[in-house]
């Protein structure tokens, strides 16, 4: 495809994802990942996630497919130049060391990039919000996260590190 001047990308469940696609082959596309439920739980960056087969849109009949889109691929394409895939939550991180400047400059500079600022920004105010690891540590003791990889997916896409919260729960007990 790429040969003849089309830009490929994979578009794939999160299950096969993990388990059949190496790391480089997935960060050479631009990765579509479909994952039904409230977060997408795929560790690897992502363009787009498809939350949901069962939507429904004003003016169609019956089911569609819902997905969130963080990089505008139009416009990479258009531009032909290559996707940095990166999901928001990695973004989040770079915003808050000051890698994407403040403000305006900040929704300039991601939007250019192919970027949702929308979705990077609210990322960024929940990171802002978050919970101290003493705080969470305690909300695992009383089962609010879940157990085991339940627990560590949800830790993960909150934007904790698990292992810092299971040794502060370890130090609690």
């Amino acid at each position: 495809m790429e040969q003849n001047g089309c830009y490929a990308g994979l578009y794939i469940s999160r299950s096969p994802l993990q388990n059949y696609i190496s790391p480089s082959v997935a960060q050479r596309y631009a990765v579509w990942v479909a994952e039904y439920g409230p977060c997408c739980n795929y560790n690897g960056n992502y363009g787009i996630w498809q939350h949901s087969s069962t939507g429904s849109v004003p003016g169609v009949n019956g089911n569609c497919d819902l997905d969130y889109a963080y990089i505008d691929y139009a416009a990479v394409i258009n531009k032909k130049q290559p996707v940095t895939r990166k999901n928001p939550d990695e973004l989040a991180v770079e915003v808050l060391n000051g890698q994407w400047g403040n403000g305006t400059d900040r929704q300039q500079l991601l939007t250019a990039a192919g970027y949702d600022y929308a979705v990077v920004q609210e990322k960024v105010n929940r990171l802002l919000n978050r919970k101290s690891v003493d705080q969470i540590a305690r909300e695992v003791i009383r089962g609010s996260w879940g157990n085991g990889n339940e627990r560590i997916n949800r830790l993960k896409q909150a934007g904790y590190d698990p292992t810092q919260i299971q040794k502060r729960v370890n130090q609690l007990l």
